[in-house]
Parts: structure tokens; C-alpha cells; sequence
């Protein structure tokens, strides 16, 4: 899939619809959101958001906040795997959303060594 540049650069904390190809299969993907957790590496550090059932293999982080960040549906974040996707693949040139300052606590929290669901 050809994604569009993004025209806003990203930042921590923003969501964005990316499109992430799957691991096992890199020609492969889905267009799914985003937030944005390193901007500056060379592909953008990335946590996905899924509505789906928790997995006991991840480690997620519950979004309180979720329909003021942007997001359709109650989600969780998915800190564990973490991904990198490259900034082309970030879609519409600017984020549906950014997190609340309390979910942003609550990822950074998550995301800390030693700590997190």
C-alpha cells in the first residue's frame, strides 16, 4: 500500500491513523491508529490501539479518554510489542487526536522499565 507523507510532522502522544504491516508478513497491512511514543528514531517509535480482547502474549494500556483522543470505540494500547513505522506510512497528513493528559500518565506509567500492565 502507497501511503501519503504527512504533512505535520508527528509528536509524543498524538494518534494517528498508520498503516502497519504485519510482522510476519511485511507486504502485508492494515490501516489502524496509532500513538506516536518516539519521533526522532529513524522509523517513528509507535504504539498500536486496538479495540480487540486483550491477549495474555501483550501487555496493553486502557484508554480513559479515548473518544475526546480521537477514537471511535473504547481501546486499549498495545505498549508491548511496541513498532516502528516509517513517517510515509503515517495517513492524512495530521493526527485524529492527542491523549489526555491522565492517559498520558498512564501510558508513561505502562511504558516504564519495571513497570506496566
Amino acid at each position: 500500500m502507497q501511503a501519503s507523507s504527512a504533512s505535520k510532522s508527528p509528536a509524543p502522544w498524538e494518534v494517528w491513523l498508520a498503516y502497519v504491516r504485519f510482522a510476519d508478513h511485511p507486504d502485508v497491512g492494515k490501516v489502524r491508529p496509532v500513538v506516536i511514543i518516539d519521533e526522532r528514531a529513524a522509523a517513528i517509535v509507535v504504539a498500536k490501539v486496538t479495540t480487540a480482547e486483550p491477549q495474555e502474549h501483550f501487555s496493553y494500556c486502557e484508554l480513559a479518554d479515548w473518544e475526546r483522543e480521537g477514537l471511535l470505540k473504547p481501546s486499549r494500547v498495545q505498549i508491548v510489542p511496541l513498532f516502528q513505522v516509517p513517517e510515509s506510512d503515517l495517513l492524512n497528513g495530521e493526527p485524529i487526536g492527542v491523549l489526555t493528559e491522565r492517559d498520558r500518565r498512564a501510558l508513561s506509567l505502562a511504558l516504564a522499565p519495571g513497570e506496566g500492565a
